[in-house]
Order: structure tokens, then C-alpha cells, then sequence
């Protein structure tokens, strides 16, 4: 298929271009009688139309060659044919502006199989992103107070009335964490341990890399039109996820980083009521900025005077998954674990799961992300949506696997093709964060955690942006 598909090759007008719940009208029958002489009026016209700014547009594309410019008059034809759909308060300026810089970036032409020059254009726009925020619901008041006793879970102590409420923090009961956390790391590293006289073996990380590009693709279609929709979003900034795939042996492992990943397992550990709620136990509370002093002042000194944890924590760091934040990278063990921990199929379908999981970190809307600094359950926004939104994707790929001869020769590569994914991994990880995440679902409805995730619509889970 040619970029430039000549324009007279496109499918029957007026049609429809589904995004979901979305429709978008194609017609650009009265375009095609405009000559390339009339371009700088209509773009000027159709700038003033869409900003109310009186600004000569076309002295900023006359330079453009004639195919961008042609892109660029079909985009904003298509953008105005659909804006009734966008809510009042939509910046029809900066969509514009998207567009215009769009133009010299394009992927698809008018005329495009599949719809993809539509795709394109509405996505990168904006306008995807406004119009599916606008249809969906906010939670109403009832549902709000539940949302917010799921950020915000009671403490351990009692009012005057009897009920559960959060009061001063029990540093005694963070030692009781500190201990267990020492304890888990223990249990995690003895999975890397190889059997005596033998050494781990090596996984292939330009298999992964090529597995990285699938799924970015596979999470693209699979969670549409909220994954691949927020116009500033990693599918628009040239991302890339086997590029930024990498060893966990090249992770840092200083002290920040062996106290960031204590602290990420406090998180983890001290919500988990099977191992005592801890965190619940000791009233702690992510929003008050002492108890997370606190918290990260002992299990600094707990590293600083126990040698041992310290050294065990750094191997954890080299044998841990991780994304780094931004636009950094995303480390992947290089090696399988132990035998004893399953089979290298089996690990194969575990690490296929953390790519999925990682890519999810990638996609998170930062203004998602910020919420979490707002309640008291942090890491339901840090780990808890994000590996709900992994099983969705984890399922669908599953699916569609088992349905394709090949797919599973594909994604093992040399290994037991026939072993499936453990069950486990279709269910949803992270503790009381994770079983949060899917009770807020419940709550507000799929397409709503969608929404907030990928797009920043946080209002639609009963959080508001941190301003």
C-alpha cells in the first residue's frame, strides 16, 4: 500500500469510522472541488473558524509540500466535520496546531485502507480523546464515598463511636514490616538460586525486543480507543518499546535505588492482609508526608546497619522488572530462574505478562500517576490499575493465541509450545492495591478506568487531578 494513495480511491462517501463508542463522519465530496489555488483562504478561514483567531495560517505552511498540504486540508475538513462531538471547553487551537505540525509526520494519506488516514488524524488531534471522555459518566455521590473508603481504607483505631478511623502512626508496627520485608527477600531470591554446580541460563532479549513491538501494537488494538489516544502519548511521540528494552543488570543499585525498592515493597507487603495488613496495623498514611519519612528513615537505617539485606536487596534490583519512569527504560531479567521456581515455558509466559505490565507503566497518563500522591492506598494507583489493565490485555492475548496454530510457536521460540500460561497469571497481582483496582472497577465501569489511565480523565474513578 503506497502512502500517498491517490485521493479519488477512497471508499464510498458519506461512511462512518468507529472508535468504540465513537462515530466520525467521512465525506469529503465538497473538498475535492477546491483547487490548490484557493488553499491559503481555506486554511485561513477554517483557522479563524476552529480558534477565533484572525492569524494567517497559511504563511506557516506555504512551504509545506504539496502533499503535506493536501493531508493538512483533508485533516482539518474532518476535524470540523466531527467538533459538535467535543465538549465546549475543548482547545480547538492546540488541536489545530496538533495537525498543522502533524502534517510533515503523517502516516497515512486520504484514501488509506482501513480508514487510517481518519484514524490518524482524529487521534492526534485530540479529538478521540475529548469526545470519548465526554460520553462517559462520572460516579454520583454514593458511589464517590465508596471510591473514597477504597483510596482512603480506616485505620486501626476507634473514635469515640466505635468506628474505624486513621490515627498517629505506630512506628513499632513498621519495624514488624521492616522484619517481614527482610523475610521476603529471601523467598524472592531463593527463585534465582541455580542448583548446585550448574549456572543460570540466558534469555534471549532480542526474542523479547520482538515480542515488546508486538504487544505495543496488540495493546494499541486490543484497549482502543483509550490506549492509543491521548494525542501527547507515547503512539505519538516515537516510542518505541523494543528500544527501550534492556538487562535489569544494567539497573543502578545504590542506596536510593535499594531504598526506593524497599519502599515500593513496603507498599506491596504492608496493605497484604494475608500477611497481616501491617501498614493498616500501624494507621500509616501515604498523604501524610511523616509517616512516609518515617517510613523511609527505618528501612534506611535498616540497610545501613544490616550489610547483608543491603546485598540482598541490590541482587534483587538486578533480578527485578522495572520501568524507570518517563520516557526511560524498561529492564527485563535476562535469565531464567531456577528450576525450582517452573519451567523455562512457564517463565516465558510469566516475563511475556511483566512485558505487558511494564508497556502499561509507559502508558499511564501522568495526570493518573499524580493521584496517587492524593490518598492514603498509593499503590493502587502504582501497581493496582496497572496490572488490571495487564490482565485485560494478558486475556485477549491468551485468546488469541490459543486460537492460532502458530501464535504460541511465536511467542515461545524453541521452548515447550504446548505448556499454557499459568492460571495465576491471568488474575489480577499486587495484593489489596490489585483487588482495589477491580472493586473500583465494579464501582465506576471498565470504560471509565480506561479513561482515567490512559487519558488523565481521573474524575471518572472519583479522583480529581492534583492541582
Amino acid at each position: 500500500m503506497s502512502l500517498t494513495n491517490d485521493i479519488t480511491g477512497t471508499p464510498a462517501e458519506p461512511r462512518s469510522v468507529g472508535f468504540g463508542p465513537l462515530t466520525a463522519t467521512v465525506d469529503y465530496t465538497k473538498l475535492r472541488g477546491l483547487p490548490a489555488s484557493k488553499y491559503p483562504d481555506y486554511f485561513n478561514r477554517v483557522h479563524q473558524l476552529f480558534t477565533g483567531l484572525e492569524i494567517d495560517l497559511w504563511s506557516q505552511i506555504a512551504q509545506y509540500q504539496g502533499e503535506d498540504q493536501l493531508w493538512l486540508a483533508h485533516a482539518l475538513y474532518l476535524y470540523g466535520a466531527n467538533r459538535d462531538a467535543l465538549p465546549d471547553d475543548f482547545d480547538h487551537t492546540a488541536a489545530v496546531s496538533r495537525l498543522v505540525g502533524r502534517a510533515t509526520l503523517r502516516t497515512a494519506m486520504p484514501g488509506a485502507e482501513n480508514d487510517a488516514f481518519e484514524r490518524e488524524v482524529l487521534r492526534a488531534s485530540g479529538w478521540v480523546r475529548g469526545a470519548v471522555v465526554r460520553k462517559l459518566v462520572p460516579p454520583d455521590t454514593a458511589v464517590a464515598a465508596k471510591l473514597n473508603l477504597i483510596y482512603n481504607p480506616p485505620g486501626s483505631d476507634q473514635d469515640g463511636k466505635g468506628e474505624t478511623k486513621v490515627g498517629p502512626l505506630q512506628e513499632n508496627v513498621l519495624k514488624e514490616l521492616a522484619d517481614l520485608l527482610a523475610k521476603v527477600v529471601d523467598e524472592q531470591l531463593r527463585h534465582w538460586a541455580p542448583p548446585t554446580g550448574t549456572k543460570s541460563e540466558p534469555e534471549s532479549l532480542d526474542h523479547l525486543r520482538r515480542i515488546a513491538d508486538f504487544l505495543q501494537t496488540f495493546v494499541a488494538v486490543g484497549l482502543r480507543p483509550y490506549a492509543d489516544s491521548w494525542e501527547e502519548g507515547p503512539y505519538f511521540d516515537g516510542f518505541r518499546y523494543s528500544e527501550r528494552l534492556q538487562s535489569t543488570w544494567e539497573l543502578p543499585a545504590g542506596p536510593a535505588q535499594r531504598l526506593n525498592w524497599m519502599m515500593n515493597r513496603a507498599q506491596a507487603v504492608g496493605w497484604d492482609r494475608q500477611r497481616g495488613a501491617l501498614l493498616v496495623k500501624a494507621n500509616y498514611d501515604a498523604t501524610r508526608a511523616d509517616d512516609r519519612e518515617t517510613l523511609r528513615a527505618l528501612l534506611r537505617e535498616r540497610l545501613s546497619t544490616d550489610p547483608t539485606l543491603s546485598r540482598r536487596v541490590e541482587a534483587m534490583i538486578k533480578l527485578t522488572a522495572a520501568h524507570s519512569g518517563g520516557e526511560g527504560n524498561i529492564s527485563v531479567q535476562p535469565i531464567f530462574p531456577s528450576p525450582a521456581w517452573g519451567t523455562k515455558s512457564d517463565w516465558r509466559w510469566r516475563v511475556i505478562r511483566t512485558l505487558v505490565h511494564e508497556l502499561m507503566h509507559r502508558l499511564a497518563h501522568p495526570r493518573f500517576r499524580e493521584t496517587a500522591e492524593g490518598i492514603r492506598h498509593s499503590q493502587i494507583i502504582g501497581e493496582g490499575f496497572v496490572d488490571l489493565l495487564t490482565v485485560d490485555v494478558y486475556t485477549q492475548l491468551w485468546d488469541a493465541v490459543s486460537k492460532s496454530s502458530r501464535g504460541a510457536q511465536v511467542l515461545l521460540k524453541g521452548l515447550d509450545v504446548t505448556k499454557q500460561p499459568d492460571p495465576s497469571f491471568l488474575k489480577v497481582g499486587y495484593g489489596e492495591a490489585g483487588a482495589s483496582a477491580v472493586a473500583i472497577r465494579d464501582l465506576v465501569g471498565g470504560d471509565n478506568v480506561r479513561a482515567a489511565f490512559f487519558l488523565g480523565a481521573t474524575h471518572l474513578i472519583g479522583l480529581p487531578p492534583r492541582q
